[in-house]
């Protein structure tokens, strides 16, 4: 028989919160203890995530390093759907 077991979510070092022109938001680089690849999520003040994964970052770093170019060449309405951005006025 199988084991049914859920795997281990293994967080990286590199999961923080940040705060950018004032908008926070929690950032997770994550993986499981069966899938070597990583995921970067992203969840705004709404509860709205933006999770990157296909295909998974081959190392935490490299999912860490998206997310700064995302910031750098979209700001922070890179994380927020359109209805969020129209109540934010971005």
């Amino acid at each position: 028989m199988a084991d049914s077991a859920e795997p281990e979510i293994i967080f990286s070092d590199l999961t923080q919160d940040v705060l950018i022109d004032g908008h926070r938001f929690s950032v997770e680089i994550y993986r499981t203890s069966i899938h070597p690849g990583w995921v970067l999520s992203v969840m705004n003040r709404f509860g709205t995530l933006t999770i990157s994964d296909n295909p998974p970052y081959l190392a935490d770093g490299l999912a860490w390093r998206d997310f700064e170019k995302r910031v750098e060449t979209k700001g922070v309405r890179a994380f927020y759907s359109p209805n969020e951005r129209r109540k934010l006025r971005l």
